[in-house]
Formats: structure tokens, C-alpha cells, sequence
């Protein structure tokens, strides 16, 4: 018997959020009835989201990519991400962001509010409030700046979803000129233009893509459910922005992460050997500049969009 994992859950009878506010915060199950949408990590929880070995062991992030505890679930990271120098987020692994403990502000039936850490290497502080709305979701995530300098930290929703039914991705609003090549790093993916925007296919190798346009990104289950994350909502400042892009990665609004399982460790992801079938939908705001003791509160709408 394992210790349990702290859950706090949030619905309305057709859908259910299931948060885990001591690994990061992370909205680790979204049900719409009995179907499940995101992934978790079965080496670490069950289908009813029960440690399957002490959490004390889950893998401690004191290394490379391979090191981190990914339990799967959907988490808010700082952009952009990278290990040159302080104005890049060093994460995963990371251990306030991504694997500490966050506060419950405050729950309801149908809401709840989480904050983090003080985290040092950013001077960030996050908060994710999440509210049921017809159709899904809204969640508003607040960067507040408790460092001594100005940042530009980009907010960046990362969801992962289960693709192990073979559906597929699609950009809805974007258009295959907008597409960013961000990696392949195993077999090949190729997207198409559609009547909607660019599809993915799931399942045919390990890459990385970034669409510097569209008005969502989503997953196509089989079944005919969709998730999708709209475009983050958040004021234009009119400011300058670093290197002249308003948004990471050369412009990206959103970015999608596609896996397979491979059968060794990818050296240009730090040995990361990926073990599942997922995808990560994610939804990038502006990397606007906030100042010591300043916040800014991005809003992305989550639609969920059941079978008949």
C-alpha cells in the first residue's frame, strides 16, 4: 500500500478535472463521462490515479531529461525553455515549477485556484485558477515577478493527451506557411494543410512542431471527442519584445509535441527514451516584460467537445 497522491477535483456531472496540487499543480485527469483525455504516466499512477510505487521514489529530476518524474496531466511552464543563460527556463526536470508543491487558494464544486513556490531561477511565482464553463474550461494563469530584474517570461500551457487510439492533432485557423520545424528525432512526421487547418498524424515518430498562427490546438480522438486550447487571451502591450519576437521559438502560439515509444534513448534529448503514446498540445503567450512586483494574468479556454 502507497502512500496517496493529494487530489483535488473539480465537475459537473458530464465533466470531471482532477488536479494534483502537490506535483506542480498539474491538471493531471479531464473526463468527459468514462472516456479519459490526457495521459498519465502508468509507471508512476494508476488508472484511478493511485501512486503505483511510493511517490519518495519517483525519479528525483536531479539529472537530465531521463531523471524527470513526468506523471503526465496538463502543467503551466515559463517560456522559453533552454540551458544557455538565465533568460531561458532550464525544465523539465525543475523542482518548484514542474515537481513542487503548490497551495490550494481555493476550491469549489466547479473552481479551483493553485499557486506555486517562489521559484529562484525565474523570479516567478505561478497561479492557475480553473472554473467550469459551458463547453469546457477557463483557466487564467498569473506570472507574478518576485525577482530584482525585469523578465520576459512567455506563459506556456503544456497538455498532454493520450494518442494510443491512432486520432489526430490538428491547428485549427493555421496553415502549413505558419508551421515551425522544431525537431525530429525519430521516424517522421508530416503534416497537411486541411479545410481547418494542419493535421498530425500520431504515432510515426518523435518531433516537434510550432504554428505561429491558428486559433486552436487540439486532439481528434477516434471516438469523435475533441479536446482543443484555444489561443491564449492577454492585452497587447506594445512593448519590444527580445530579439524582436513577440511570442518563443520564432513567433510559436502553439507548439506540438508528438512520441512513440522508441526502443533506446535519444541522446539529443539528454537520453530521454520515450515509452508511450502521447502528444502535447501547447499554448504559448506573449513574452511580454514584467517588472520586480508586477503580475500579468493569461487566459486559455479549454473546449471539450464530447461524441454523440
Amino acid at each position: 500500500m502507497t502512500d496517496p497522491l493529494p487530489l483535488v477535483t473539480i465537475g459537473d456531472g458530464s465533466l470531471r478535472a482532477v488536479f494534483a496540487p502537490t506535483r506542480g499543480g498539474r491538471l493531471l485527469s479531464l473526463r468527459v463521462g468514462d472516456e479519459e483525455l490526457l495521459w498519465q504516466n502508468p509507471a508512476l499512477v494508476d488508472a484511478d490515479l493511485r501512486p503505483v510505487v511510493p511517490v519518495a521514489t519517483w525519479p528525483r529530476g536531479d539529472g537530465g531529461m531521463s531523471t524527470w518524474a513526468n506523471v503526465g496531466g496538463s502543467k503551466t511552464w515559463p517560456a522559453p525553455q533552454g540551458w544557455s543563460g538565465p533568460d531561458e527556463w532550464a525544465g523539465p526536470p525543475d523542482p518548484v515549477l514542474d515537481a513542487g508543491p503548490w497551495d490550494v487558494l481555493g476550491h469549489t464544486p466547479t473552481t479551483v485556484s493553485l499557486r506555486s513556490g517562489s521559484d529562484v531561477r525565474t523570479g516567478l511565482r505561478i497561479e492557475r485558477a480553473f472554473a467550469l464553463v459551458t463547453g469546457g474550461l477557463e483557466e487564467r494563469i498569473t506570472f507574478t515577478n518576485e525577482g530584482d530584474r525585469t523578465t520576459h517570461w512567455s506563459p506556456w500551457e503544456v497538455c498532454q493527451v493520450r494518442t494510443e487510439d491512432g486520432g489526430t492533432v490538428v491547428v485549427d485557423g493555421a496553415g502549413p506557411a505558419d508551421e515551425l520545424d522544431l525537431g525530429t528525432w525519430e521516424g517522421a512526421v508530416q503534416g497537411r494543410g486541411g479545410p481547418d487547418g494542419v493535421v498530425l498524424p500520431v504515432g510515426t515518430g518523435v518531433a516537434k512542431r510550432g504554428y505561429r498562427a491558428g486559433r486552436s490546438v487540439g486532439y481528434r480522438r477516434t471516438s469523435g471527442t475533441v479536446i482543443a486550447l484555444a489561443a491564449a487571451e492577454e492585452p497587447d502591450d506594445g512593448a519590444e519584445h527580445p530579439d524582436g519576437a513577440e511570442y518563443p521559438d520564432g513567433g510559436a502560439r502553439f507548439e506540438v509535441w508528438l512520441q512513440r515509444p522508441v526502443a533506446a534513448p535519444i541522446a539529443a534529448l539528454e537520453d530521454l527514451q520515450p515509452d508511450a503514446h502521447l502528444a502535447e498540445l501547447e499554448v504559448l503567450g506573449r513574452r511580454s516584460p514584467l517588472a520586480p512586483g508586477t503580475s500579468r494574468t493569461t487566459v486559455i479556454l479549454w473546449w471539450i467537445r464530447p461524441a454523440n
